[in-house]
């Protein structure tokens, strides 16, 4: 088995396509420059569990039996998935997601579980000299959040740039220059798994309804995912918005809370346009522009309403060991 290693994977943003995706849409996701790290260390006497970020007890095991415990959590889903019903030798494995965190310890929802997934699914199988694939990444975090997402976050950490992202694959997408852009986090932190259940049980309830509006919605939403693609520009980026509103409306999702219609508001008197991000419900949200002076203004405009500016970048590259 190789020696120690360290995995990094970056965090994410949804630039659009939230929950078409799941309904068959392309969907853009931008890599940001926050980055989950890992460090595997193969031991002796023990096996160890560690993190920082996400704030969990420390797990040490004199034996090989999985412990289940929130620290060991993600490994001991890899190495199931992967065919070991128990720890194939000792090892120390370290995780910070601290970049995905504000200072007081909430969850910023920009992507933390899924590069963190991604970055240990990289490192056990280079550790156990295993072909590791997108797909199977995608799978174990599914497996994670009970069998829901569509992927994307684990896709983008997976290829880090921006891509376009359907059907388990992702391809190579260029962000247009002239368009600006800054992340803004509300302050308020969302659950992705609990907005995707409500998502699904939309669904369900509404395959079941004759008079249900939920293709005209969907359907325009996918619509406008493909639009964007082909043409991506402030006046279509506010179709779409416009249409994830009323979707948001006919799911009762909740994706536009309190937080976001301000941030909309602001935007708004810049001349931008603003769109949660992902799940919706808190968390962050993208404002965009071909002004950068407007975008600077909005982003001062956020910060002195008390929302939080993340200084993010889109990431060169994606999961990478060293």
């Amino acid at each position: 088995m190789p020696g120690p290693m360290t995995v990094k994977a970056p965090g994410k943003v949804v630039l659009w396509g939230e929950y078409a995706v799941l309904a068959g849409a392309p969907a853009a996701v931008m890599a940001v420059n926050r980055y989950a790290e890992v460090k595997l260390t193969p031991t002796t006497a023990y096996t160890l569990f560690s993190s920082q970020g996400f704030l969990t007890p420390s797990v040490y095991k004199a034996d090989d039996q999985f412990c289940h415990a929130p620290a060991a959590q993600i490994a001991e889903t890899v190495l199931a998935y992967l065919g070991h019903n128990r720890y194939p030798d000792r090892f120390s494995l370290c995780s910070d997601t601290t970049p995905f965190f504000a200072e007081d310890g909430r969850k910023l929802g920009i992507g933390s579980s899924a590069a963190l997934c991604t970055a240990t699914y990289v490192a056990l199988c280079r550790w156990l000299d295993v072909t590791a694939d997108v797909p199977q990444a995608i799978e174990v975090h599914r497996q994670l959040q009970g069998g829901k997402g569509s992927g994307l976050d684990v896709a983008a950490a997976w290829h880090g740039g921006v891509i376009r992202y359907e059907q388990l694959k992702g391809s190579a997408w260029a962000w247009p220059e002239r368009l600006y852009w800054s992340v803004i986090w509300t302050g308020v932190s969302a659950t992705t798994v609990s907005a995707l259940g409500n998502f699904q049980t939309w669904r369900r309830q509404a395959a079941q309804d004759a008079n249900s509006n939920e293709p005209r919605v969907l359907d325009d939403l996918k619509s406008l995912c493909l639009i964007l693609f082909d043409a991506p520009s402030v006046e279509n980026m506010g179709d779409y918005v416009a249409c994830l509103r009323a979707f948001d409306t006919a799911a009762r999702l909740n994706i536009f809370t309190p937080e976001h219609q301000r941030l909309a508001k602001i935007a708004t008197t810049h001349g931008l346009v603003y769109k949660p991000c992902g799940a919706g419900g808190g968390d962050i949200g993208l404002v965009c522009g071909e002004d950068p002076q407007a975008v600077a203004a909005f982003t001062d405009a956020a910060r002195a309403e008390q929302f939080v500016p993340l200084d993010l970048e889109i990431a060169s590259h994606g999961v990478r060991a060293s």
